[in-house]
């Protein structure tokens, strides 16, 4: 095992058992320094064994290489997908201050590194083409995709999706 703890839980409806679900996500233990998340398995494992068609809710900040691609498509293509990406702005731009600190939070290795005008440019633009890359891989799967920052309102952003989603289906009326 990689030390990650995976928690299942069964579909159910009502505010009773959301919020049971909630309290289960907050009291999960965070992962040891140095523990490394792989999105690739824990995807192949909601796939087995095979269930009812349903909803299927991937959250994520998607970083790293998109070896999920295989096994999120094929989920894609039994359940209703959603991809929640949530970004911390600190994964994307670089704050204009001179040293800084970088942490990688997986190994816990550090880096002191001077944030010019240009390794900040480059930085931000690496973040876009890996947000883009995110967002097209996504797209080929078949899933919705929902994107979340940690320095926004998710509730405005989740209820924008819900209704465009709504919208959707219900073939351009709201």
């Amino acid at each position: 095992s990689n030390g990650v703890e995976t928690a299942r839980v069964p579909a159910r409806g009502g505010r009773a058992h959301t919020r049971s679900v909630l309290r289960k996500l907050a009291e999960l233990p965070r992962a040891a320094e140095g523990t490394r998340g792989d999105l690739t398995s824990i995807v192949e494992q909601l796939r087995r064994p095979p269930r009812r068609r349903g909803l299927v809710v991937v959250v994520s900040d998607f970083l790293g290489d998109t070896a999920w691609q295989r096994p999120l498509r094929a989920l894609a293509a039994r359940h209703d997908l959603i991809a929640v990406e949530v970004i911390d702005p600190r994964d994307v731009d670089l704050p204009e201050v001179g040293t800084i600190v970088l942490a990688d939070p997986e190994t816990g290795r550090q880096r002191e590194v001077h944030a010019s005008a240009l390794l900040r440019r480059e930085f931000a633009a690496a973040a876009q083409a890996h947000r883009d890359l995110v967002a097209r891989t996504l797209r080929q799967c078949g899933a919705a995709h929902l994107v979340l920052r940690t320095d926004s309102d998710w509730i405005a952003d989740t209820v924008r999706f819900v209704v465009a989603r709504k919208r959707r289906w219900s073939g351009g009326a709201a």
